[in-house]
């Protein structure tokens, strides 16, 4: 990244100078000149910048709150009901 970095503030600094005395003495063909290098340098700099890695992911964010888990934990399964009693009825004894 430090390499874009210069090579960008060399093509301003360099172009923009070029360009602005340029402009200031009025020579048209070097004002052309100037605009179509800061196009080259401007391509340059693109050419510099690297390529994204491909195994770079982007972070889940969770605001705080925890993730579901993929699977559901499996439960303990309760006794199944055999019978229903109805309300007020005795319940049977054992013998």
């Amino acid at each position: 990244m430090r390499r874009v970095l210069w090579t960008a503030g060399a093509v301003v600094v360099g172009d923009g100078m070029l360009l602005g005395a340029s402009m200031a003495l009025g020579w048209t063909v070097l004002v052309v000149l100037a605009v179509l290098v800061g196009l080259g340098g401007a391509g340059l700099v693109a050419r510099a910048v690297p390529a994204p890695r491909a195994q770079a992911r982007p972070a889940t964010v969770t605001l705080g709150v925890p993730l579901r888990d993929a699977a559901p934990a499996a439960e303990p399964a309760a006794a199944p009901v055999t019978e229903v009693q109805p309300a007020g009825a005795p319940a049977p004894v054992a013998a």
